[in-house]
């Protein structure tokens, strides 16, 4: 009996599973591949307000995984939060997500929505702020939202229209309680309830436009770039939209904008921080004994310390713009500055003029 195999079944054998594996190889490849396109160029131009952020999931576990975040939620402003109307709408529309969707809105599915990175925006809207999310969420994630949009909406009261930008789809998602918009360049997942947030997005793209940080600083770009972490705050645009205590407004009247970036190194957080000021800050800093320019250490302690110690200037402070601070707020202010015992020393370097000061903080994590 001949058991000889003839060599050209076996080669066409191997080429196919060579090819199926290099297939493989692809496919894979394509669907962990990350955007060529730097999401902070795509940002349109006056955001109120942005944070971006990478690795979503390792920053979240990072940080409940450390005493720092152990104790942070502890502190009493978070109960306080939680009695907010802005936070119960939140819990509300997670809620009725979760029960339109039959799925929970956990971690796992937070990641896939802000991806290997995002910048979650707010901008200035008619009545109220409108949020936009930029997030390179890769190809594997658009498979999984276009399988979902090639079998309908999820519930026939939900109504799908379709419209173009550019030559880009736009997918508007109507029936919820608010209505929002969504689109995708290369892997890069774009979502607002402002459709025209969206198209303005697919409009800097595709006709090359300078976006806001193009337009403002190249200094955006390349903080972006090299960070864990960037944002942006126009306080002036804030406080008209965002309801806090008075006195926190009145120390926060002299700052126009807010830049930082946080990085990693090392069990260290470094956050790098630039003010503009509508008015010098010196008598402050002056009251506060913090050197210009010069670098040196502050313990966690004796932070809360000098803070309690300086409680009847700001008492006098808050009373000179009609405010009326009472012992329980000091309490509570003291209450909520519990987290930062957990951190060691903290070397700081603070630097200010007339019309600006940078904060550069090293934090110790481990």
């Amino acid at each position: 009996m001949d058991f000889s195999v003839s060599r050209r079944p076996t080669f066409i054998v191997v080429a196919l599973v060579f090819a199926l594996l290099l297939a493989v190889l692809v496919v894979t490849r394509l669907l962990h591949r990350d955007s060529e396109i730097s999401l902070i160029t795509l940002l349109p131009d006056q955001p109120v307000s942005y944070l971006s952020i990478k690795e979503f999931g390792r920053f979240v576990n990072a940080f409940q995984n450390s005493d720092f975040g152990d104790a942070t939620r502890q502190i009493p402003i978070f109960g306080d939060i939680q009695q907010k109307t802005w936070w119960q709408e939140i819990r509300y529309q997670k809620e009725l997500w979760e029960y339109e969707t039959g799925a929970k809105l956990d971690l796992g599915v937070l990641e896939n929505y802000f991806g290997r990175q995002a910048i979650l925006a707010f901008y200035q809207s008619v009545e109220k702020l409108s949020f936009l999310l930029i997030s390179d969420i890769g190809a594997k994630g658009i498979l999984e939202v276009s399988a979902i949009v090639a079998t309908g909406p999820i519930n026939p009261k939900y109504e799908r229209i379709k419209s173009e930008c550019f030559g880009v789809t736009i997918n508007t998602i109507t029936g919820y309680p608010v209505d929002f918009s969504y689109a995708f360049i290369d892997t890069i997942g774009i979502l607002s309830r402002n459709k025209s947030l969206v198209e303005e997005v697919i409009k800097i793209h595709i006709t090359r436009q300078p976006s806001f940080a193009e337009q403002t600083s190249p200094e955006l770009l390349t903080l972006y770039n090299s960070s864990n972490n960037t944002g942006y705050i126009n306080f002036p645009q804030t406080l008209r939209n965002v309801e806090i205590p008075p006195i926190f407004g009145t120390a926060l009247m002299p700052v126009t904008t807010m830049t930082f970036n946080n990085q990693y190194e090392d069990g260290m957080l470094i956050s790098n921080n630039h003010f503009t000021l509508s008015k010098p800050i010196d008598l402050v800093m002056t009251t506060l004994k913090i050197p210009n320019g010069e670098t040196f250490e502050v313990e966690p302690e004796q932070l809360i310390v000098n803070i309690k110690n300086f409680f009847p200037i700001l008492k006098l402070v808050a009373l000179a713009n009609g405010v009326q601070l009472n012992q329980q707020w000091k309490d509570d202010l003291l209450a909520n500055l519990v987290p930062l015992k957990t951190l060691g020393t903290m070397i700081t370097k603070i630097q200010f003029s007339d019309r600006s000061a940078t904060a550069i903080i090293k934090i110790p994590l481990e």
